[in-house]
């Protein structure tokens, strides 16, 4: 991505929405006014949309409905973002992506962004939908050179962030189901995936791929998929601005990373949990080993374990693994 699309895209966006001199534009950038033209030209191309108004300049009147790297590095440097952004057309996964940048040595942090994934993944080794370039597929990588019991509740922590930026910046519905989707309205809207190269005494590395379905029409998705998944944009009834929202994303991601291993996150975490606990007061079965476990969920402990009461008043703890929901435990009976 040419520097200078990011100079321009920059102007546009701090303007807010008035006008930006072409005589401006040229002066900063050092090139001639013919030039600002071309690339500008070059931004329609892409899906901008610019007007231009004689003796008034050039205002940005619409974003691209899809990822934008220039866009995407305009806002961050709006935002004075330290993050570094490594944007890819296609890739395999971002959380690999991300997997090779570490083993070059690249300092963190950093945020992997890619229009589309062909291998992408989830938990426990399961593909990850990803071919709708109206989604936002994203990994995030740290050293935090912290003990591993030190970072048992960051995809708790991350969970609820994440459903405060979409619930507070977005005003839509986000919950989450423990340990790390989140839903809306029982569909799922968005997946966390940790990983984490740990040695004996420290988690040299740690990578957060989240995956977020913002503008897809969930009606073109395979019918598996189109039953139990939603988007922000069904959710808000139209499009939305993708190219900021990864903006935001990525400075979200990291202020919480780095209130987690300040330790500033244990204040907020249980009420951020409560507030935006999907399972709360609801009959769901878990895993304790072998053995299966039905409880209402009862929140979490200090180790970021699922409590479920039993019907006989005891809690127990589910510590790894999904839960299934029902709404009573005969429900789950075989």
């Amino acid at each position: 991505m040419p520097e200078t699309d990011v100079v321009i895209l920059k102007a546009l966006l701090e303007s807010n929405s008035n006008f930006v001199s072409g005589n401006l534009l040229a002066t900063e950038l050092g090139i001639s006014r013919v030039g600002v033209w071309a690339r500008l030209e070059k931004l329609r191309q892409e899906g901008f949309g610019v007007e231009a108004v004689r003796h008034r300049g050039y205002r940005l009147i619409e974003e691209p409905s899809t990822l934008n790297e220039g866009l995407i590095r305009a806002y961050l440097d709006l935002a004075k973002s330290n993050v570094e952004l490594n944007f890819r057309e296609e890739v395999d996964s971002t959380n690999t992506e991300a997997e090779r940048i570490l083993a070059e040595g690249r300092p963190t942090p950093f945020a992997v962004l890619a229009l589309r994934q062909t291998k992408g993944r989830g938990r426990m080794g399961r593909p990850w939908h990803s071919v709708d370039e109206g989604n936002l597929y994203s990994s995030f990588a740290f050293r935090p050179y912290l003990p591993p019991s030190q970072m048992q509740m960051i995809t708790l922590w991350m969970g609820v962030q994440l459903c405060h930026f979409i619930s507070t910046r977005l005003e839509l519905h986000a919950m989450v189901k423990w340990p790390n989707d989140i839903v809306s309205n029982g569909r799922k809207l968005a997946g966390i995936l940790a990983e984490a190269r740990v040695d004996s005494d420290r988690t040299r590395d740690l990578i957060f791929g989240i995956g977020i379905n913002v503008n897809s029409q969930c009606t073109k998705w395979p019918e598996d998929m189109a039953k139990v998944a939603t988007s922000l944009a069904d959710l808000n009834g139209k499009p939305l601005k993708i190219n900021q929202i990864a903006s935001e994303l990525i400075q979200t991601v990291n202020s919480a990373y780095e209130r987690y291993v300040s330790g500033a996150y244990k204040s907020e975490i249980f009420e951020l949990w409560n507030r935006y606990d999907a399972l709360r007061g609801r009959v769901v079965k878990g895993s304790k080993g072998k053995t299966e476990i039905v409880g209402t969920a009862d929140g979490i402990d200090d180790h970021g374990n699922l409590l479920l009461t039993l019907e006989n008043g005891q809690t127990q703890q589910i510590h790894a693994g999904e839960v299934s929901i029902g709404t009573r435990p005969e429900t789950f009976a075989q």
